[in-house]
């Protein structure tokens, strides 16, 4: 029979180790922030955590590993930023809402943004992993273009490949505010993406002719 103090030690224990590996991935983004993904080894990362090299291994077995980790991290931010946004009101309000929560996220994480657009391998086992996971990530939002779509709110189309292009158009906005112009004319950036997207998903004059 298993014991409320037992049971307690291995809460804390679970806890105690939840904090380790967050500590590791904070030293990993401030390693990769000052070297560069390619110019940091494990090592470096366990140093900068103050841990033994041995310990970083029973939480990730190499370096790619850690990126991965940080990589799910920065798409739950983003993830969250798409979502917080209140009851929709109108296409290009709720829309613009969530252009604008993305690039304050960026802003505000932007050597999470550097080194994920710029150091993933896309035939490395990590990065088709992840492809999986955003495949499964885009779900919610899939379904909620098709509710929308068939409530007359959005265009007609296809809801899986809708998703596709509006992510698609963030990125690549995020990648040339954030990227190229290193943060230069973000503001312009975040408002023309939210024109194009407003403009992409609006139902078409057909549709809202006939009463959709």
């Amino acid at each position: 029979m298993v014991t409320a103090s037992v049971l307690e030690r291995t809460r804390r224990a679970e806890i105690a180790k939840a904090a380790r590996r967050e500590e590791i991935l904070a030293a990993a983004r401030r390693v990769f922030a000052k070297r560069g993904f390619g110019g940091t080894t494990i090592a470096d990362i366990a140093d900068e955590a103050g841990i033994a090299l041995g310990t970083i291994y029973l939480y990730f077995p190499s370096k790619q590993e850690v990126f991965v980790a940080l990589n799910e991290e920065f798409n739950q931010l983003i993830i969250a930023a798409m979502t917080d946004v209140p009851a929709p009101v109108s296409l290009e309000e709720t829309t613009r809402r969530r252009v604008d929560n993305v690039f304050r996220t960026c802003e505000a994480n932007r050597d999470l943004v550097r080194l994920v657009v710029l150091n993933s391998d896309p035939d490395s086992a990590a990065a088709k992993r992840m492809r999986t996971a955003d495949a499964e990530r885009n779900g919610p939002m899939v379904a909620g273009i098709q509710a929308a779509i068939d409530s007359g709110f959005m265009r007609e189309g296809d809801a899986r490949i809708m998703t596709k292009l509006v992510n698609g158009l963030v990125s690549i906005a995020v990648y040339q505010a954030f990227i190229l112009a290193d943060g230069e004319d973000a503001d312009k950036y975040r408002a023309a993406c939210g024109d194009m997207i407003v403009s992409y998903l609006k139902p078409q004059r057909s549709q809202a002719a006939s009463g959709l």
